[in-house]
């Protein structure tokens, strides 16, 4: 969508930046890798085509393949798609863009999207290409994350961004909950003739040895938030960094450490 092509022209650099890279997999895969585990099961059976939409490091690839799927990943970095080939030798890993994929009408059983919509400019066009790469009843599946109201990780950062954050500072971009609202979900998905079959939740959480950690990771392993949180001046993001730890340390305290809970939205639905 014309209103995000800045925010999608930053998610390319951002996404190029071999620091966020590397710091998004130390700190959100162990967490994204658990839904990678429930996006596929039940849905992934031996011989299946499968496409990993927006692949990143190549996880979800790398479990795909293990279950005797002809998988195919594809992301439009190039740092991640290094790890991906790295991770999931077996697989097919591509470089492309997720709203104009490279891909033969009704080629895949099914498509699956680990925590990539966000990572979208124009939302619906790539639901469009979904549904135009998946086999009719064939299954798309994806994993988002829950809104501020149901997860305390993004309800510390993203209150602090609201209570100090100039938000007009950064590009516009997409909803990042849009997905997580079942009734929102299921009118974009079936916008583009894909019918919702679920929409479940499931908690994890990050475990941090102190509370500025939160905030660090926000900062360092994200393109979205963190575009938002450089874009602000160093009064500012000063006020949001200890108005995030103050709250981690104040309500998620764990034994010698902190524990933040984080809630995942896991959506379903089936080609029309």
């Amino acid at each position: 969508m014309a209103e995000f092509a800045e925010f999608g022209a930053r998610e390319f650099d951002g996404w190029s930046d071999g620091g966020i890279v590397d710091a998004y997999v130390r700190h959100f895969v162990p967490i994204t890798d658990l839904a990678a585990g429930k996006l596929i099961s039940g849905r992934v059976s031996a011989g299946d085509t499968v496409l990993d939409l927006c692949c990143g490091q190549g996880s979800l690839t790398q479990m795909l393949a293990e279950r005797g799927a002809a998988a195919t990943g594809l992301d439009f970095s190039p740092e991640m798609l290094a790890k991906a080939r790295q991770a999931a030798p077996g697989a097919t890993i591509v470089e492309g863009d997720a709203a104009a994929m490279p891909f033969a009408d009704g080629q895949f059983d099914t498509v699956l999207c680990n925590f990539g919509m966000m990572h979208i400019a124009d939302q619906p066009r790539a639901l469009g290409e979904i549904r135009r790469v998946l086999r009719p009843g064939g299954t798309f599946a994806m994993a988002t994350w829950n809104s501020p109201a149901a997860s305390p990780a993004f309800a510390a950062i993203f209150g602090a961004l609201k209570a100090h954050a100039d938000v007009s500072a950064a590009p516009a971009q997409p909803d990042l909950f849009a997905f997580a609202d079942p009734g929102q979900a299921r009118a974009l998905l079936a916008a583009a003739q894909l019918e919702m079959a679920e929409h479940a939740t499931f908690d994890a959480a990050w475990r941090l040895d102190r509370p500025e950690e939160l905030f660090e990771i926000f900062l360092t392993a994200t393109v979205g938030a963190g575009m938002l949180i450089r874009s602000q001046s160093a009064g500012t993001v000063e006020k949001i960094a200890a108005a995030i730890a103050r709250r981690v340390s104040e309500m998620h305290a764990a034994g010698t450490g902190y524990e933040v809970p984080v809630s995942i939205a896991l959506i379903s639905a089936t080609a029309r």
